[in-house]
């Protein structure tokens, strides 16, 4: 160990030993013995050695890692991969699936039978709670049904039988709760009990001026220029009701005039109101929104089968889950928020049932429905013929001479221009007076709550900035005040 043996300088190795090492007699140059007679030899010559056996031991402690390593990263694959399959199963969606479902049109989806299958398929859930929110209710849900175990374990698939309460119409989900305390909820459908008391798609030749068109029932072209009005008349069954989406307005029509008008409010654009005519066979009082105990675990804020300030006292079902019943807020009136449905506040839905019932004169009489304010009995009064609900989406309405311009709340009025020039043209306005620039301007003022009202014997003298913006829903007498003025009529009167 004179450092001959090697050709390149001494190289210091640095490792472990024990004293079974056989150097220097079994001793460790690192035992720390300084009084040892072995540890005088000199450090570099103790741990001074050829490069090739450096070299190699290099190689021995190497391989040793990577095997050591190889062991570890087999011991740990069966536990990453079963953890990554759990993570897996976490991470995949929920789906509902609810069978049997009729035909329907539109968003909802119409339960073919009393009570209908719900499957959920949720891979590593432990437990299932089946939800649902009555349609008009905002916050507050309810637990239908809670599924504690899946019939397949492997696939996740939960399965049960759900019992719908008569008149139920609203959102149903599930939401899926793990083993680590996750919860997933999946898609909600939009879901609505059939029976025998729905609306129907109306005849094309049903009674109505505005039936087949796109105009609204209030238009210039269909009333003549003036709207008659009447009071009802008991026992006279030729009564209607017309809606223009954009405007927020239905109209209780009989005998071809006007009995009463109300504002409304209607559905989003996600779930647009369906535009034609549809029929009403009956009107709900006191509907069972809410199923029984037995099948309903409610949150504390709504009872099953008790009234709730969210959930409406009326309905006049539409067909297709579509139907007109209260609002939730007086402030919906005169906003597109519903599920595809049309909203009245109470006592306007309450007016508008009780002229229709006298008007038709169903077997359910006035008394036992004043009666049922007092009770939850669910009362029908059959509509026979059917009622007749014309719905249009009529953006640009000249009515008792004057122009009202609508919020495109569908935003369906892709030629708004060539629409209006039109609308202006049948009313006899000449072409100069129909410019771009000028037609732009009076568009422009429509906002998402307000409409703009002009004299068309304005716009015919070229007085396109008399109009006015008024809101779409106003007090009553203050609106009529403003639309006279905006048409000219105090103007007038002044003269």
């Amino acid at each position: 160990m004179n450092g001959e043996t090697g050709k390149g300088p001494p190289i210091v190795i640095i490792a472990p030993t024990t004293r079974s090492t056989p150097w220097l007699g079994g001793h460790s140059p690192y035992h720390g013995h300084n009084g040892c007679s072995l540890c005088k030899w000199k450090l570099e010559d103790v741990i001074r050695t050829n490069p090739y056996e450096v070299e190699l031991m290099k190689k021995i402690v190497t391989t040793g890692i990577a095997l050591s390593l190889l062991i570890v990263a087999h011991t740990c694959k069966p536990i990453r991969e079963r953890a990554d399959s759990t993570s897996d199963r976490q991470n995949q969606a929920p789906v509902i699936r609810i069978a049997p479902l009729g035909e329907g049109r539109g968003q909802w989806k119409i339960a073919a039978a009393d009570a209908v299958t719900v499957t959920v398929t949720a891979p590593g859930a432990e437990r299932i709670q089946i939800l649902g929110r009555p349609d008009g209710v905002e916050e507050e849900y309810m637990e239908l049904q809670t599924l504690a175990a899946p019939v397949e374990r492997a696939s996740g698939r939960f399965v049960t039988r759900l019992n719908l309460a008569r008149d139920f119409a609203g959102d149903v989900w599930a939401e899926a709760s793990y083993s680590e305390g996750a919860k997933r909820r999946t898609e909600a459908i939009a879901l609505a009990a059939q029976t025998s008391d729905d609306g129907i798609v109306a005849r094309p030749d049903a009674v109505g001026g505005s039936v087949g068109t796109d105009e609204s029932a209030r238009s210039d072209k269909l009333t003549g220029g003036r709207i008659r009005k009447t009071r009802l008349i008991p026992g006279e069954p030729d009564v209607r009701v017309t809606v223009n989406a954009p405007a927020f307005l239905l109209t209780l029509w009989q005998n071809g005039k006007e009995v009463s008008a109300y504002h409304i409010g209607i559905g989003h654009k996600n779930f647009p109101l369906p535009v034609g005519e549809r029929e009403a066979t009956a009107i709900i009082f006191n509907p069972q929104w809410v199923p029984s105990d037995s099948v309903w675990a409610p949150c504390e804020k709504i009872k099953p089968n008790h009234p709730s300030p969210h959930l409406s006292g009326i309905k006049i079902p539409l067909g297709s889950g579509y139907l007109i019943h209260e609002a939730a807020r007086a402030d919906d009136i005169g906003r597109a928020v519903s599920r595809g449905g049309i909203l009245m506040l109470k006592a306007d839905l309450l007016d508008l049932a009780e002229k229709i019932i006298t008007a038709r004169n169903p077997p359910a009489t006035k008394s036992r429905i004043a009666q049922s304010a007092d009770s939850h009995e669910r009362i029908a009064a059959p509509l026979d013929p059917p009622l007749l609900v014309d719905i249009n989406y009529d953006l640009q309405v000249v009515e008792g001479g004057a122009l009202h311009l609508y919020p495109d709340v569908y935003e369906r009025g892709a030629f708004a221009l060539d629409s209006l020039r039109a609308e202006l043209q049948s009313v006899g306005v000449a072409s100069p007076m129909l410019e771009d620039q000028a037609l732009r301007r009076m568009l422009n003022n429509v906002s998402v709550d307000t409409q703009f009202v002009i004299n068309v014997a304005d716009i015919r003298k070229g007085r396109s900035r008399r109009g006015r913006m008024l809101p779409l829903v106003d007090k009553p007498i203050e609106k009529s005040r403003e639309i006279a003025l905006a048409r000219g009529e105090d103007r007038r009167r002044a003269r």
